[in-house]
């Protein structure tokens, strides 16, 4: 019995992992589809986004419509990566409290 608890926390600890991984690299890919599809005449290395060009993130005025929809993805990667990082430490932390 034991032994088939602890396959199913490594599983689900290994899936979550896994899962948070690849979202990080999905979230990545529309962070650069974000700042590439942004409005003629943006300087990405302007005192306007704060001299950081993944701050045009938080400036959707800045974007074009496909560059809009690229946050919006982005957002939601963000979130199923934070996500499923914090299902892999509360496995942690559930697997470290029970004996």
């Amino acid at each position: 019995m034991a032994q088939s608890v602890g396959l199913a926390v490594f599983l689900l600890f290994g899936t979550a992992y896994c899962v948070a991984c690849i979202a990080w690299f999905t979230a990545l890919s529309y962070l650069f589809k974000t700042v590439a599809n942004r409005h003629p005449g943006v300087r990405l290395w302007s005192a306007e986004l704060g001299y950081l060009p993944f701050n045009i993130v938080f400036r959707p005025d800045l974007l074009t419509d496909r560059g809009q929809r690229a946050r919006q993805r982005f957002g939601r990667w963000l979130l199923v990566f934070l996500g499923s990082l914090a299902a892999g430490l509360a496995l942690n932390a559930l697997v470290r409290i029970l004996p």
